[in-house]
Order: structure tokens, then sequence, then C-alpha cells
């Protein structure tokens, strides 16, 4: 029989006629008194495993097939929506000749109801070596501006933006910051807050597309439904200009994805997907040409138009790049201010001290030179670098910080001549005269104003724009629509808070209920981002996407793990002739399985630390990210473990149930995967795998082996630690047990004879009739192993480079 429960009761200790047995008295070797097992039963269970593992396969690749088609769908809505602006500009333009439209609106973004201050006096920053690397640091950046930071090398540029942002963790900062008037740390406000690292740290096996859309996911205002997460994904990919490559995959130095360029806008994007409305970007145009960096600088400019505040260090732009700042900050050697002002007023200033700037020079290096005291003051000798600061010091600081005004007042008297015009034309527009215009109508209005045919896409893009409800679009409707064509932000009938003229039309787009501003204004500087189980549910979609992906990388571990098997079983078989009771075959089985699984696992955690630091500094939920990669991890044990335990058993042919055979190896992987999390959170990658190697040695080969286990299980201390932690203590014991109890074996007597005896004398220590038994007890031995190692590694995932999550 196959069931557990025959595992508790040998043969011979039931049998009246009872045979000694190898280790007894009088025994004689008789291969005929094996017990024979049923080929059916024999290969059951590996046939289960097959089916699971076929089907895990088939769901993946179903499920990444839909979500390419997909993809394909959004960028082909992308396409009708920039078709269906053309045409509704178009038909605006009928009516009223001298409207002027953006090229693109927005739709998800929105201008920011509270927007941010930032006060510093007297910053300071001293390692804890004693440097001092900023001093007394006074200004503002004000709210809805773009502010630079720039100096020589040297100068605490980034120093000083750390200490702002609170990352500069490796030292102690001095000095007060007042947001909005209040004194608080720019990171209590992080979930309004975005940060753009130097480095552009992405998911490398993700779609430019994904990766703005599950940013924009998991850090958005909790509840943002799905509708306004694809808009506001749309948004930023055309703010940072990178439409055109939306479904290609980032790739990275191995595999070649996007260009450089394009690469460092997507890393801003996921910023901007946040909607923050305070963004730090460390030389977010390093690496990039001069017509590259312009455009970035474009991008962000334009989101500051929406209430956003930037503060970002800058190296030396050009001065077309330079005059786009509304603020500038210029810090000399040692970290002291030399002048902090509009971008416009930093030349003014200098030449008021007496410098002199020669022709064709670029005034953004000409200030890296006067604070780098290679240029002479020709009015002051004596100036140098220390006067600089003393000068800036003694002055009263003097800063215009009043936003650009926006557009003109009269666009509401446009909006009404607009209505008029309509009214009068409207009669000959509604053709069946029942107040609202139909598909049908729409079309042939859209195609009498442009002289083009529009497709059906485009009418039913428009339609949906424009009307309440199913029953058609209204006058009302329709002027509305056509004036929110007007302006940065679009407001269409689907759009919440918009301006509407004399109109009281109630949003049908669940979407767009406006309750999702009003809990961001409530919240003031504060935001209600999604929680543990609904970061959960994205980081697992993600995941998954990401596992599909690496099934090239997936395909040449497994293939090693065949070719380690064949090489295992057919040593063991033809060159060894191990028997198929002999613990030291499930000794080595199971060790070469911990290891590679072990080294393995390693990159869950590992491969991609910095970009796990990152979205942990803006409120990534570690429970949610540290469950799903558990989760998706789980199918690659599974198919692992599967692959080497099969092609191993059937070079054996242990006769023995599979199902019984290939347990022990699933929860060999599962606690060596443990110790795989566990050391990829606590040391560099670079260490990990020696480390694992040197850790499997020991609780596998080392501790494992029934012919130390006798002087290790004697009691004290070392008995303790070897049930601790050694996994082949209690693997080989219950394949060796249970290959005893259900075959029997009568190896010949001399030195098999031996062998089996020691191994048993190692192994069979367990009450059956009373006890939990072998089985059950290896169970929950290795079970409890693997816990305590996940949870561990939890624990170090948390805490460990803590620094670094800020």
């Amino acid at each position: 029989s196959s069931d557990l429960g025959d595992l508790r009761t040998p043969a011979m200790a039931t049998n009246e006629s009872h045979i000694p047995g190898p280790c007894e008295p009088g025994y004689v070797p008789d291969a005929k008194a094996e017990v024979e097992v049923s080929l059916s039963d024999e290969y059951r269970g590996l046939v289960v495993l097959a089916i699971l593992l076929l089907a895990l396969l088939v769901v993946f690749f179903l499920v990444d097939q839909r979500w390419q088609q997909r993809n394909a769908m959004l960028k082909k809505a992308s396409e009708v929506s920039d078709q269906s602006r053309e045409f509704a500009m178009n038909l605006a333009r009928s009516f009223m000749p001298s409207w002027k439209f953006e090229k693109y609106q927005f739709k998800g973004f929105q201008e920011k109801a509270t927007g941010v201050d930032v006060k510093f006096s007297d910053v300071s920053l001293e390692l804890h070596d004693g440097t001092s690397i900023l001093e007394s640091v006074t200004g503002e950046f004000g709210r809805g501006r773009m502010c630079a930071i720039m100096g020589p090398s040297g100068a605490g540029k980034t120093s000083f933006m750390n200490a702002l942002c609170g990352k500069a963790t490796y030292g102690k900062m001095g000095g007060t910051v007042l947001i909005n008037g209040q004194e608080m740390e720019v990171s209590d406000i992080k979930s309004i807050m975005g940060f753009v690292p130097q480095d552009d740290i992405v998911h490398e096996e993700l779609t430019v597309r994904e990766q703005i859309r599950f940013s924009a996911e998991l850090r958005n205002e909790a509840g943002t439904s799905h509708k306004r997460i694809q808009k506001i994904t749309n948004d930023v990919l055309h703010v940072m200009q990178i439409e055109h490559i939306m479904n290609k995959i980032v790739g990275g130095v191995e595999n070649r994805g996007i260009s450089g360029g394009q690469r460092k806008r997507v890393n801003i994007g996921l910023e901007l997907a946040a909607q923050p409305t305070l963004l730090f970007l460390d030389e977010p145009t390093s690496g990039l040409d001069a017509t590259s960096s312009l455009t970035v600088i474009s991008s962000l400019k334009k989101m500051c138009q929406f209430g956003m505040s930037s503060i970002m260090v800058i190296h030396q732009p050009r001065y077309s790049l330079f005059t786009l700042f509304d603020d500038v900050l210029l810090l000399g050697k040692g970290g002291k201010t030399c002048y902090l002002g509009t971008s416009a007023g930093a030349k003014m200033y200098f030449d008021s001290l007496g410098y002199r700037m020669p022709e064709n020079e670029n005034p953004a290096d000409w200030f890296m030179d006067i604070m780098s005291g290679t240029v002479k003051n020709p009015a002051r000798p004596d100036m140098n670098v220390q006067t600089l600061f003393e000068t800036w010091k003694e002055r009263p600081l003097a800063q215009d910080f009043q936003k650009t005004l926006g557009r003109d007042m009269d666009q509401l008297d446009d909006d009404n001549v607009l209505k008029e015009r309509l009214e009068e034309e409207w009669s000959k527009i509604d053709h069946n005269k029942n107040g609202v215009l139909d598909h049908e109508e729409l079309r042939d209005l859209l195609q009498g104003c442009t002289n083009s045919k529009p497709s059906d896409e485009v009418v039913d893009d428009l339609f949906a724009e424009m009307s309440v409800n199913e029953d058609g679009v209204t006058l009302d409707a329709f002027v509305n629509f056509l004036c929110g064509l007007r302006g940065e932000i679009a407001r269409d009938a689907t759009s919440p808070g918009r301006h509407h003229i004399d109109v009281d039309v109630s949003s049908s787009d669940d979407e767009s209920s406006g309750d999702e501003l009003v809990g961001y204004q409530a919240a003031g500087l504060k935001r209600r981002t999604p929680g543990s189980c609904a970061q959960f549910v994205t980081l697992i979609h993600r995941m998954g996407i990401q596992w599909w992906r690496k099934n090239k990388q997936r395909a040449l571990f497994i293939f090693a793990l065949v070719i380690g098997a064949v090489v295992l079983g057919g040593l063991d078989k033809w060159v060894v002739h191990n028997a198929p009771w002999d613990a030291m075959t499930y000794l080595n089985t199971h060790t070469a399985l911990a290891l590679l699984v072990s080294i393995y696992c390693l990159g869950v955690f590992g491969s991609d630390r910095p970009m796990f630091w990152r979205e942990c500094s803006t409120g990534l939920s570690i429970t949610g990210h540290f469950f799903s990669r558990i989760l998706m991890n789980f199918g690659d044990l599974l198919l692992m473990t599967g692959t080497f335990t099969t092609i191993y058993y059937l070079i054996m042919r242990p006769d023995v149930h599979f199902g019984h055979y290939f347990f022990p190896h699933l929860l060999v992987s599962f606690v060596a995967s443990g110790w795989g999390y566990l050391v990829s959170t606590l040391v560099p990658p670079q260490h990990g795998p020696f480390l694992v190697a040197l850790i499997s040695f020991v609780v596998c080969g080392l501790l494992g082996n029934a012919q130390s286990l006798a002087a290790y299980l004697t009691g004290g201390i070392m008995e303790w630690v070897v049930n601790l932690i050694s996994i082949t203590r209690w693997s080989v014991m219950m394949s060796f047990n249970y290959y005893s109890v259900q075959r029997q074996p009568r190896p010949p007597l001399g030195r098999s004879q031996s062998v089996f005896c020691i191994e048993k004398g190692a192994f069979d220590r367990f009450d059956e009739e009373n006890g939990l038994g072998f089985w059950a007890t290896g169970v929950l031995c290795l079970l409890a192993q693997g816990l305590v190692l996940h949870i561990l590694a939890f624990i170090a995932l948390r805490f460990v480079n803590r620094s670094k999550m800020v």
C-alpha cells in the first residue's frame, strides 16, 4: 500500500513468521524476500506532477498572451485618441477659427490643490569623521517652481539635496527645514514626494509602459481607478516623449533594450507617475547630449505648471537650458552659498560684484569658474572664493517667488460666444430634432467640418468623451467638450472637477467622481496610498510578468539541473553501483538539489536590490513585496525540484512510489530556498554564491552523513545543533526509512550489510507505534526549519540596509 499509515507499522514487526532482518542474528540475504511495488502505483505521482507543471506553464502562457493583446489594444487606443483630438480641434476651429490649441492635453494629471514651499535655515552636514561638507545654507524654494542646485565638484550639491529630503544618513545634519511654514522633515511628506536617483534604476524585464503603469498603481491615491491610472500613464509617456517605445522592454547591460537617453526618461517617468507635489532629481541630465537634456528639462518645466515643485542637482548646463530654471542655488567649495535667486538674476549679481564675462562665454560655465576661483575679478583683485561666501552672507536674501500667471481670464467670454453660435446652428446639426446628437449625426458633423471621414473608433471615442450618458450628446455637453479642448488639462464629460459654462452635468464615469481629489485636498501634505493587500495584488501581477520574461534564464538553469541529475544518476547507477536503499544516494541528491536551489534563490531578493531600496523610500509595502516574490518563486521551486527528481528517479528506478520519493526533495528545496533568501538579504550579491555553497556543504553534506550521525546524535549540544540546522538529517532519514519499510531490502553479507546497519542505526530512531513516526517527524522539522529561515529573511529584508530605504 502507498498510504502513509503503512509507514507506522513495519512489516517485520507484524509478520507472525518473523524473518531476521539485515541487522539481526540469523540474517540470510534473499532478494526474493523484498516487497514488490506495483508499477502503476509507482508512477502515479510522476504523472500528477507532470500535469501540474504543464498546467502551470499553460496558465502563464495564456496570461502572457492576453497581456500582450491588452498592451496592443492600449497602443491602438492611444493612436485613436490622437486622431480623435485632431478631429475635435478641427471641429472647434470650424466654429471658432481664432482659437489656439495645445498639441496634447493631460487627462490624468491634475493641478495641485496644495503646493509645497521649502524653506531652509543654516543647513549643515557633518560626516561621521568630523568633516564638514555643508555650511549654513539658507534660503527658500517656492511652490510650483523649478529650482537648480549647481556648483563645482566637491561643493556638496548632492549632499545638500540629500539633507533636504532626509537621505543624508551618512552624516549629521544641522539647521531647520520648514514645509509650508511648519518645521518638519521633507521625508514626512514622502507620499507626495518623488526622488529621481542619478543612476537609471528601473525594472529591466518590463516594458516602458508597464514601468510607468505599475508605479502609478503603487503610489497614487488609494482607490484610484484603473481608467485614471491609464490616463496618468498616457500623460507620463507623452510628457517624457516615450510614447513611440511604450511597448519595448527596457532591458539592461546584457540584454540591450532602449537607448540610454530613453532609459533616463523612463527613470524620471517612474516618479512623475506618482504625481508628486515635490520632486527631487539627482543630475537628471548626466550622460545625455545637449538636445536630450533640453527635452528632459522642458518636460519637467511643463509639470511645474501644474503646481509641482522640482529641485534638482544639475551639472554645467548650456545657457538655453539654464534659463529654464526659475531659481538657482550656487554652492562653492565646502558647501557654502555663493548665490540663491532667479536664474535671470545670477549674471546681474556677479556683474554687480565686478566680474566681467567674456564674449561668447556660456554663463553657466562662467559661474562655475568664478566659484572654483579660476576667474579673477578685475574690479576687486583681492576677491577670492571665501570672499564670495562672505559677500553673499552679508547681503539680505531677496528673491522673487511669484508664480508665472496662467492663461488670460477672457476665456470664459470666448466660451460663451461659442455657445451662442452653436445654439444658432444646433437645429442644422440635430437632424432628427430630438435635442441630442447620435453617432451618425456626430459622424456627419465631423466629416462636414473636417472634409475627411472619421473611422468608427474615432466616432465612438469622441461620442464617449462628449456624452454624459448613452442617450446622446446634448448641446451643453457639446459646448463643454469643445471649450475643454483648450488649455493643458482636458475638461471633458468624464473628467473631474472641470470648469463648465451654465451647464449642470454629472459624471457617469465612476473612475472620475472627484472623491480621489477630495481625499487628497483634505490630507494636504499627506496622501493615502494603497495598503499592503492592495500593493500585493499589483506586485504579484508585476512579478508574474517578470517571471514569464525570465524564461531564457530559467531554461539555462533547468538545463544545468538536468545535466546535474543525469551525471549524478549515471554515476550512482553504472559507475559507483549504489544500491537504491543506500542513504548516500539520497544524501548526494539532496545536497546537490539544496546547493542549486539556494544559489538560484539568491536572485529573488538580491538581483534588483537598488530598485527595491528606491521603491521602499517611496512607500513600497515590504510585506507585499516579500510575499509576492515568495509566492511566484514557489513555481520555480516546484519546476526545478520536479525536473531534477524526475530525471534522477527514472535513471535509478528505486521501485518506490514517486510521490513519497519526491516529497522529501520538495521539502529540501523549501528549506534551501529559505537559506538563499536569507543570505541574499544579508550580504552583497557577489558574496552570495560562495556563502550558500558553504552552508549547503555544512547543513547537508557534513551534518547529514549517516557515517557521522552516530557520533553527533549522542545527546548534548551537538545533537541539538544537528537537529536544528541540518537539512539532510531529516530528509535523508525520511527517504531511507520509507524505502526500508516499503521494500524491506536484503543486502548481501559483508560491506553492504554493514553499511545498511550503520545507516539504519543512524536514522531508525523513532517509535512508530506510540510517537509521531519518522515521516511526520521529518515533515514537521523541515517545515519548521524552512519557516524560521523565511521569517528571518523577512526580518532582514525589512531592517538590513535600512539607511538606503529612506
